[in-house]
């Protein structure tokens, strides 16, 4: 279960959305939406500053390799509708347990004990893996969609604030 915004039960009385089960179809928005807001929050240069001067020396990691992790996890990124395709033949029973590890390790980039969690993950969550990247980019064609201008961040963050407050 999860709980929503108590402000959308005060202000509109939505006492239906106070709780939902986490499986429902609005967890599509949640997770894209909470993908989509760390873009928001931490466009590709703030997200690099911030890794580079504040992550990066906690954990005791050079600053000089924040351009090149950045640059990596862009592109690990654009590998996981992969995981929606292993994830849907995996879950229908057209590959089996070890066929979909090793897909994994191939079109993801995981190390093997990392592939085998990845795969208990998705034999636990089904289809709900495709809320994270699906989700964010059906959140962002919605932004766009609805006038989304760089140079206008109070707009975005009003369309935004619609979008998470109304089912």
């Amino acid at each position: 279960m999860m709980l929503l915004d108590q402000n959308l039960i005060n202000t509109k009385g939505w006492t239906e959305y106070s709780v939902y089960p986490l499986f429902l179809h609005l967890s599509f928005i949640s997770e894209g939406s909470a993908n989509y807001g760390i873009d928001m929050v931490f466009p590709r240069e703030k997200h690099l500053a911030f890794k580079r001067d504040v992550l990066f020396p906690i954990v005791g990691i050079s600053k000089l390799k924040a351009e090149k992790f950045n640059t990596v996890q862009e592109l690990k990124a654009k590998l996981k509708y992969a995981e929606n395709e292993i994830a849907r033949l995996y879950i229908n029973g057209i590959i089996g347990r070890e066929e979909a590890i090793g897909m994994i390790e191939t079109y993801l980039l995981f190390f093997p004990k990392k592939a085998l969690q990845r795969l208990n993950f998705i034999k636990t969550n089904c289809s709900y893996v495709i809320n994270y990247n699906l989700g964010r980019d059906q959140v962002a064609n919605h932004m766009k969609l609805s006038g989304v201008d760089p140079e206008q961040p109070e707009k975005r963050w009003q369309i935004f604030k619609h979008l998470l407050s109304n089912p």
